[in-house]
Protein backbone atom coordinates (compact mmCIF):
# COMPACT_ATOMS: atom_id res chain seq x y z
CA UNK A 1 0.00 0.00 0.00
CA UNK A 2 1.18 3.47 -1.23
CA UNK A 3 1.61 5.80 1.87
CA UNK A 4 0.83 10.09 1.18
CA UNK A 5 1.68 12.37 4.06
CA UNK A 6 -0.15 15.04 3.65
CA UNK A 7 1.14 18.36 5.48
CA UNK A 8 -1.71 20.87 5.19
CA UNK A 9 -2.38 23.41 8.55
CA UNK A 10 -5.60 23.57 7.77
CA UNK A 11 -7.60 20.90 10.15
CA UNK A 12 -10.14 20.47 7.75
CA UNK A 13 -8.70 20.50 4.77
CA UNK A 14 -6.01 18.27 5.68
CA UNK A 15 -8.73 15.65 7.13
CA UNK A 16 -10.87 15.88 3.77
CA UNK A 17 -7.69 15.26 2.03
CA UNK A 18 -6.79 11.90 3.99
CA UNK A 19 -10.38 10.58 3.96
CA UNK A 20 -9.94 10.58 0.06
CA UNK A 21 -6.76 9.41 0.18
CA UNK A 22 -7.81 6.71 2.54
CA UNK A 23 -10.61 5.89 0.45
CA UNK A 24 -8.93 5.12 -2.58
CA UNK A 25 -6.70 2.57 -0.48
CA UNK A 26 -3.85 5.07 0.66
CA UNK A 27 -2.13 4.76 3.95
CA UNK A 28 -2.21 8.35 5.09
CA UNK A 29 0.26 10.50 7.27
CA UNK A 30 -0.88 13.81 8.13
CA UNK A 31 1.29 16.61 9.41
CA UNK A 32 0.00 20.30 10.17
CA UNK A 33 3.33 22.22 10.18
CA UNK A 34 6.93 21.78 9.00
CA UNK A 35 8.01 21.29 12.43
CA UNK A 36 4.73 18.34 12.41
CA UNK A 37 6.35 16.74 9.33
CA UNK A 38 10.17 16.90 10.85
CA UNK A 39 8.80 14.79 13.56
CA UNK A 40 7.17 12.43 11.64
CA UNK A 41 9.86 12.46 9.07
CA UNK A 42 12.37 11.32 11.73
CA UNK A 43 10.20 8.87 13.45
CA UNK A 44 9.11 6.75 10.52
CA UNK A 45 10.12 3.63 9.52
CA UNK A 46 9.82 4.70 6.00
CA UNK A 47 9.72 7.38 3.55
CA UNK A 48 6.27 8.30 2.23
CA UNK A 49 5.76 7.05 -1.93
CA UNK A 50 4.94 11.12 -2.38
CA UNK A 51 4.25 14.13 0.23
CA UNK A 52 1.27 16.72 -1.11
CA UNK A 53 3.03 19.92 1.28
CA UNK A 54 0.97 23.13 1.13
CA UNK A 55 2.93 26.02 0.27
CA UNK A 56 1.62 28.83 3.46
CA UNK A 57 1.91 26.45 7.06
CA UNK A 58 2.10 28.27 9.98
CA UNK A 59 5.68 27.65 11.09
CA UNK A 60 7.41 28.30 7.48
CA UNK A 61 6.70 27.27 4.41
CA UNK A 62 6.63 24.18 2.19
CA UNK A 63 9.10 25.38 -0.18
CA UNK A 64 11.82 25.35 3.24
CA UNK A 65 10.24 22.19 4.01
CA UNK A 66 10.99 20.77 0.64
CA UNK A 67 14.58 21.78 0.80
CA UNK A 68 14.84 20.52 4.50
CA UNK A 69 13.64 17.29 3.59
CA UNK A 70 15.88 16.97 0.70
CA UNK A 71 18.97 17.85 2.31
CA UNK A 72 18.15 15.66 5.90
CA UNK A 73 16.64 12.59 4.44
CA UNK A 74 17.24 12.64 0.61
CA UNK A 75 13.30 13.08 -0.37
CA UNK A 76 11.84 14.83 -3.27
CA UNK A 77 8.89 13.55 -4.05
CA UNK A 78 6.98 16.20 -3.08
CA UNK A 79 3.80 17.92 -5.07
CA UNK A 80 3.04 21.31 -3.80
CA UNK A 81 -0.77 22.59 -3.15
CA UNK A 82 -1.64 26.17 -3.45
CA UNK A 83 -4.43 28.30 -3.06
CA UNK A 84 -1.91 31.65 -3.52
CA UNK A 85 -0.92 30.83 -7.01
CA UNK A 86 -1.52 34.28 -7.93
CA UNK A 87 1.35 35.37 -5.54
CA UNK A 88 4.84 36.06 -8.00
CA UNK A 89 6.58 34.67 -5.43
CA UNK A 90 4.94 31.30 -5.14
CA UNK A 91 4.76 31.44 -9.01
CA UNK A 92 8.60 32.17 -9.23
CA UNK A 93 9.54 29.19 -6.49
CA UNK A 94 6.97 26.88 -8.52
CA UNK A 95 8.66 27.42 -11.51
CA UNK A 96 12.67 27.31 -10.33
CA UNK A 97 11.55 23.88 -8.61
CA UNK A 98 9.97 22.18 -11.67
CA UNK A 99 7.91 20.16 -8.88
CA UNK A 100 4.48 19.56 -9.07
CA UNK A 101 1.61 21.24 -7.72
CA UNK A 102 -2.54 21.73 -7.45
CA UNK A 103 -4.42 25.18 -6.78
CA UNK A 104 -7.14 24.52 -4.63
CA UNK A 105 -9.89 23.95 -4.36
CA UNK A 106 -8.68 20.64 -5.19
CA UNK A 107 -10.49 18.75 -7.96
CA UNK A 108 -9.22 14.86 -6.35
CA UNK A 109 -11.37 12.71 -8.54
CA UNK A 110 -10.36 14.95 -11.85
CA UNK A 111 -7.06 16.13 -11.26
CA UNK A 112 -4.83 14.80 -8.17
CA UNK A 113 -5.84 10.99 -7.85
CA UNK A 114 -5.39 10.64 -11.22
CA UNK A 115 -1.82 12.63 -11.22
CA UNK A 116 -1.05 10.83 -8.22
CA UNK A 117 -1.23 7.14 -9.35
CA UNK A 118 1.07 7.66 -12.22
CA UNK A 119 3.51 10.18 -9.67
CA UNK A 120 3.63 6.89 -7.63
CA UNK A 121 4.05 4.53 -10.48
CA UNK A 122 6.91 6.31 -11.62
CA UNK A 123 9.11 5.80 -8.33
CA UNK A 124 12.09 4.51 -8.68
CA UNK A 125 12.37 1.05 -6.69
Amino acid sequence: MSLILIVEDEPAVRQTMGDWLASENYEVALAGSVAEAEAWFAAAGRPPDAALIDIKLPDGNGFALADILASDHGFDRVIFVTAFFWEEETRRQLAKRGQPYFEKPLKFHQQVLPFLKRFIAKKEP
